[in-house]
């Protein structure tokens, strides 16, 4: 019978870095603690885009209802919090493989003031999250008329 195991990069460099002296250095213990790490669960990721007049944030929330998804703005300061719920209840028993994760995540980001952050408009449909922000007259450009 083949067992399958996950790798874990941290596991091998640690071998290596205990058997060279690494384990002390500040750079190495960091992509250590990068590597041991499981990076997959309670994150959100986004992409974001600059138009002329505004940026556009999308965040994939997968399995997050709406009504446990939050938006706030304090200040300069934008910040998306949901909680993705199981759909089990908490019994293991037959549980054959489980790696979706379920629980609390959130994340900030700073507007710098460049966006007017009364203006925000949000929509969330199947597991997506849109997040139009206007900029600011300041901040958007301009074209000079050459006379």
């Amino acid at each position: 019978m083949m067992r399958l195991t996950r790798w874990n990069p941290a596991a091998t460099r640690n071998a290596v870095a205990n058997s060279r002296g690494w384990d002390r250095d500040p750079l190495f213990g960091l992509m250590n603690e990068f590597f041991a790490r499981d990076n997959v669960g309670n994150t959100l990721d986004v992409d974001i885009h600059e138009k002329d007049d505004h940026y556009v944030l999308t965040a994939e929330l997968p399995g997050v209802k709406k009504e446990d998804l939050k938006v706030n703005v304090e200040g300069d300061v934008l910040t998306i919090e949901a909680e993705k719920r199981s759909e089990f209840e908490d019994d293991r028993e037959g549980v054959y493989q489980a790696e979706r994760t379920y629980g609390k995540f959130s994340r900030s980001f700073r507007l710098n003031s460049q966006v007017e952050g009364d203006k925000i408009e949000a929509n969330y449909a199947d597991g997506v999250l849109r997040l139009t922000m206007p900029k600011r007259e300041e901040v958007k450009g301009r074209a000079i008329t050459v006379k």
